[in-house]
């Protein structure tokens, strides 16, 4: 039997030893090219967290280094001299398409970021700050005119705050809520048409966003426009996104940084505009809950993971390494493919439950992941776990594998592991209507006739639903070890 807790394990069904290899995974690429903020709470240093937090690798290329706290400005100096270099170093070496632009100091810089926009075709999101949070300028004078000149017909999405949206459309922006809110959406308009370089360019979609617009005392809104293709038509849409308003005292740092960082790496994950923005959205507001308090009232928002989500993302991971490393297991991965699933101990919704985006495959006739250890992003396994505990708070982990008859009587007769059947077709017709429905009703039959959940649940599928055998678990040593006894079971 193969043993999980050791570099170097051998079976005693054939000699062959397996190294424990860290998990490897092609991420999406993002780049930044932003100003470098001292606290890490802003600029370049805030667009790595996110870009990592939702699951892109990051690129960075300096702008420029700023003098600076989370409550006071003192100056920048800027890196136009040796920004060409930056950028030809990255952009000749690694397949980039999404970028973030924030800090912009000259003129000289402006230039030469679009110089490789064009020259590389990047999509651009583009956070349009020349003010720091606390209140100084991060730009010579004047300069917003070369970048709404320059830069605005190469960007994509541009994510201006209140002051910077009535600033590039020369209007003024008071006194909006939700009722008055069609003054607001003129000053998108505007502002989507700037990023336009001819009516031959109309048919890209592109989209504004305009961040905290003030709805009333418990609310504040982001109004989003969005140019998308329907039918082979360009139409425009627009959004109101409301959230409560937090209070606090002193200065929070950074938010518009984290917001459009997360907006180019869900974009940089294959989602479209609109779920891009929507995505973004949810991240900011899950991580504007938390802040890291710093002296003089400052704040910047606190991006780091829980230790709690931190020990299901490794315990996944662990039971990745080790089925990772045999061939044999490869057969037991469905045409679906498959994914391994853990749990928060109090997990409510799909959120509080990680997976593998993309699944797992088979390739060179090893399982092999096709993306990253993240929350949210596991559905029908993720809908088993929720399934199970209601039922069972213990149960945090669920993989589904490949079924075949002879395995399941293998099984049955060679390992203490506990199976129950399930027969879609026995469903009622109403449960059958709803995947998350048929979820919780195979969970209930197995509860009522076993009075527990057991190991593994098993079907022969139907129109549509591919057999398949699902294993419960309480954690990654306890998975682990019902692979090993059904890899023993079946193996030759």
């Amino acid at each position: 039997m193969i043993k999980p807790n050791g570099l170097m394990t051998e079976s005693k069904k054939e000699n062959r030893f397996i190294l424990s290899l860290p998990i490897t995974i092609m991420k999406p690429f993002c780049l930044t090219i932003a100003g470098a903020d001292p606290t890490s709470g802003a600029g370049i240093q805030a667009d790595i967290r996110t870009f990592d937090r939702c699951g892109v690798h990051p690129f960075s290329v300096i702008t420029a280094i700023t003098y600076q706290t989370a409550t006071k400005f003192y100056g920048y100096q800027s890196l136009s001299d040796v920004l060409d270099r930056q950028l030809d170093a990255i952009l000749t070496s690694y397949p980039v398409k999404f970028v973030k632009i924030g800090m912009i100091p000259d003129v000289k810089a402006i230039d030469i970021i679009i110089n490789y926009i064009k020259k590389y075709n990047l999509d651009v999101v583009f956070d349009p700050v020349s003010i720091a949070s606390a209140g100084e300028r991060l730009s010579s004078e004047g300069l917003e005119l070369e970048i709404e000149k320059f830069l605005f017909p190469y960007v994509k999405i541009i994510t201006p705050n209140i002051s910077e949206a009535s600033y590039y459309s020369n209007r003024e922006i008071s006194n909006i809520n939700e009722e008055n809110v069609d003054e607001l959406k003129k000053v998108a308009e505007i502002l989507l048409d700037k990023l336009y370089i001819s009516e031959d360019s109309h048919h890209v979609e592109k989209a504004v966003v305009i961040k905290s617009a003030t709805n009333n005392q418990d609310e504040i809104f982001d109004l989003v426009l969005i140019n998308r293709k329907i039918d082979n038509q360009m139409k425009r849409k627009f959004q109101l996104l409301k959230k409560k308003k937090i209070l606090f005292n002193g200065n929070i740092h950074g938010t518009g940084c984290v917001f459009s960082s997360a907006i180019t790496a869900f974009l940089a994950s294959g989602n479209s505009i609109e779920r891009a923005i929507t995505k973004a959205e949810n991240f900011f507001d899950e991580k504007f809950q938390s802040f890291i308090e710093l002296p003089e009232k400052g704040k910047i928002i606190d991006l780091t993971i829980s230790d709690e989500r931190l020990r299901i993302i490794n315990q996944i991971k662990e039971i990745y390494n080790f089925i990772s490393q045999l061939r044999k297991f490869s057969i037991l991965i469905p045409e679906v493919r498959m994914n391994i699933s853990g749990s928060l101990p109090n997990a409510r919704s799909k959120e509080d439950v990680a997976g593998i985006e993309g699944r797992i495959t088979v390739i060179n006739g090893l399982p092999k992941a096709s993306g990253e250890i993240k929350f949210g992003v596991s559905d029908h396994t993720a809908r088993l776990l929720l399934s199970a505990k209601k039922f069972d708070r213990s149960i945090n982990f669920v993989m589904n594998l490949k079924y075949n008859a002879d395995w399941v009587l293998k099984i049955q007769e060679n390992t203490d592991l506990e199976l129950k059947d399930f027969n879609r077709e026995k469903q009622p017709e109403v449960i059958k209507e709803k995947e998350f429905s048929t979820m919780q009703w195979l969970i209930k039959e197995s509860i009522e006739k076993l009075g527990k959940i057991p190991d593994i649940i098993w079907d022969k599928g139907s129109l549509g639903k591919e057999p398949m055998m699902r294993i419960f678990g309480k954690n990654s040593k306890n998975m682990i070890a019902k692979i090993n006894k059904i890899i023993d079971a079946i193996s030759p």
